[in-house]
């Protein structure tokens, strides 16, 4: 088959998706791409034309073993060959798995699960707004939580500037008055939170943090910052809301908040938990999660038809005790360690200006000589460099994010020879960026 022919097959299935589907996809994220991926296993995916891939995306965080493990969809396959939904009383397994968590979580008391990290941070700002009587919202430049209309502000947009209000929706369609609730602050800067906190820390409800930024690649809080805004959220008497759905199970079994020390009141978790089955959860203190209920102008409702489905926490709990017996997070930590050695060196080899950022599993090439502290510095990233860089990639079979702030990940899957590959690959797309 020659490219010319492979090219049309995969425009063709695009369109014949387009035609039925808008843009062709029912996720964003999913657009932009020629491939047609088709196969997954272990580390690595393959498109419609047989080529094979590193995956580095890896869903964007879910897939943490490695795709299609057998091990996590033979454990699905028995809780639904066993009792599927039921719709009355605990589903098979839902206790087991909350009685995991909150043993592995430290700020976790009780467990509530729900199918999207959209769902979770949902729900956190009903059970804040139900504590405290309040309505407002604070949050981070550029940290996405999810597309409920409040959270759905002040992150990434495709026509931001430099100018632009960091209160500023993230798309058409939110409700206009949403952005009147919102606070929004630039992450690591201390002057501007603790300005925000006398300003309108009589009305906030909740303060909503990733405790390491991965919404625009991988940027660590200062050090301070976390502490002060628990601090801060204490004084006021807001709630503290971790959004761990790409840290948790990933940076650490315990979440990002058990290598931080900072513990939060409610914690959002979705993502790795599962290895790729649809599953969310909220966790936190026992007088916060007493807040959830159904039905009452007193309490939140969580309701949902698939919330604690079966399959997915036998997923859930499989990967979970998957992670915990094979010590995958030291695996993962072995793995990125090296590969971010490797690129560095890469980027000094290359005399190109770069630099690489991340934590375990995880890591960002940022386009610029320092690495960035908050959102608009890293908008600064040179796209047109990263695009050459990550086409280069691609046709030396990685596959990785396709924007210059995306953050990408491996897998337990992953092998040190795909790492020697990678690295060797980024020598390559980093002399290509320079071209």
């Amino acid at each position: 088959m020659t490219a010319s022919t492979q090219s049309e097959n995969s425009l063709a299935t695009w369109e014949r998706a387009r035609q039925v589907v808008p843009r062709g996809v029912s996720s964003g994220h999913r657009v932009g791409w020629d491939q047609v991926f088709v196969k997954a296993a272990g580390a690595y995916v393959w498109d419609e034309q047989g080529n094979k891939y590193i995956d580095y995306i890896n869903s964007w965080g879910p897939i943490i073993l490695g795709h299609c493990d057998a091990r996590v969809n033979e454990a699905v396959f028995a809780a639904a060959s066993t009792c599927d939904l039921t719709g009355v009383g605990p589903q098979s397994g839902e206790y087991e798995l909350a009685e995991r968590i909150t043993s592995l979580v430290p700020s976790a008391d009780k467990v509530a699960f729900c199918t999207s990290g959209t769902d979770a941070t949902m729900h956190a700002v009903h059970i804040a707004r139900a504590a405290t009587g309040r309505v407002k919202i604070l949050k981070f430049h550029g940290s996405y939580h999810g597309w409920s209309d409040v959270l759905a502000v002040g992150s990434s947009r495709a026509d931001l500037t430099e100018t632009s209000p960091l209160a500023t929706a993230n798309s058409a369609g939110l409700h206009p008055g949403a952005v009147a609730d919102v606070v929004v602050v630039e992450w690591n800067d201390f002057e501007g939170l603790r300005a925000a906190f006398d300003q309108h820390g009589s009305e906030l409800a909740a303060a909503f943090s990733e405790g390491y930024v991965h919404s625009f690649g991988c940027v660590p809080a200062a050090p301070g910052f976390l502490e002060l805004l628990r601090e801060l959220c204490t004084k006021h008497g807001a709630a503290l809301v971790f959004d761990e759905v790409k840290t948790g199970f990933r940076a650490a079994l315990g979440g990002y908040q058990s290598i931080a020390g900072v513990l939060p009141d409610l914690t959002a978790f979705a993502k790795a938990m599962a290895n790729g089955y649809s599953i969310a959860a909220l966790a936190g203190s026992d007088d916060l999660m007493g807040h959830l209920g159904a039905y009452s102008k007193n309490e939140a409702t969580i309701d949902g038809t698939y919330n604690g489905n079966p399959y997915s926490v036998a997923a859930a709990n499989k990967t979970l005790e998957i992670m915990e017996s094979d010590d995958v997070i030291t695996h993962l930590y072995d793995l990125g360690a090296r590969l971010r050695a490797g690129i560095t060196d890469a980027i000094a080899d290359a005399g190109v200006d770069a630099c690489v950022s991340g934590i375990g599993s995880e890591w960002t090439v940022y386009f610029r000589k320092e690495l960035p502290t908050n959102f608009r510095q890293a908008m600064e990233s040179n796209t047109e460099q990263y695009a050459k860089y990550h086409s280069s990639l691609l046709s030396q079979g990685i596959l990785e994010p396709a924007f210059a702030t995306g953050d990408r990940r491996l897998n337990a899957s992953t092998t040190h020879d795909d790492i020697d590959r990678t690295i060797d690959a980024n020598r390559v797309a980093l002399r290509a960026a320079m071209l």
